[in-house]
């Protein structure tokens, strides 16, 4: 290999990340103004966006308390040291509770109609609503709790933060608690 080859070589391996940290000086500060909307970036972007939407849908839920009010402390105890553990099986697990308390719910405001066995999973606020257990702010949370509990169910590759699990964990007791008398 002569030299004119090598530094031809050399110049062609370094160009894309010579370009990528020209571009990152260059725009440093946007890019440091976006960092403070990502609490954490472990493995790729689930994580920091899991933890944003968590932060979104708090602020669906002005009552929003830790206790769990009607529920059982030793569910809510043990979800709560779950999501210390092991963050997934405690979103999949307070997920399952959740599914749960709803199915109950409209079980019990259609006694008695025909063919109201089975609902599936992403109508079952509709009853709710129509039985006025919920409200519009309620049926949105739960629709985004759904859509992050299958974010990680079926995106194994990442873990959730335990801060993420606990915040999963109290939104989904709260809106619970909304469904149990």
């Amino acid at each position: 290999m002569d030299s004119l080859t090598f530094i031809s070589s050399l110049v062609r391996s370094l160009a894309w990340p010579v370009f990528a940290l020209i571009l990152a000086l260059l725009f440093r500060d946007q890019i440091l103004q976006f960092g403070t909307f990502i609490k954490k970036l472990r493995a790729g972007p689930f994580e920091a966006e899991l933890e944003h939407d968590l932060e979104q849908l708090r602020s669906l839920l002005p009552m929003h308390r830790t206790a769990a009010g009607g529920r059982a402390d030793d569910d809510v105890g043990f979800l709560t040291t779950l999501a210390k553990r092991h963050p997934r099986t405690a979103i999949l697990e307070s997920w399952t509770q959740l599914e749960q308390a709803a199915r109950a719910a409209v079980r019990s405001q259609q006694q008695g109609e025909p063919g109201q066995d089975h609902v599936a999973v992403a109508r079952l606020p509709e009853p709710l609503v129509r039985a006025g257990l919920i409200d519009q702010p309620q049926v949105t949370l739960y629709h985004e709790l759904r859509r992050l509990r299958n974010d990680v169910a079926h995106a194994t590759a990442h873990e959730p933060t335990r801060e993420a699990a606990s915040a999963f964990v109290a939104l989904a007791t709260t809106l619970h608690t909304r469904l149990t008398p």
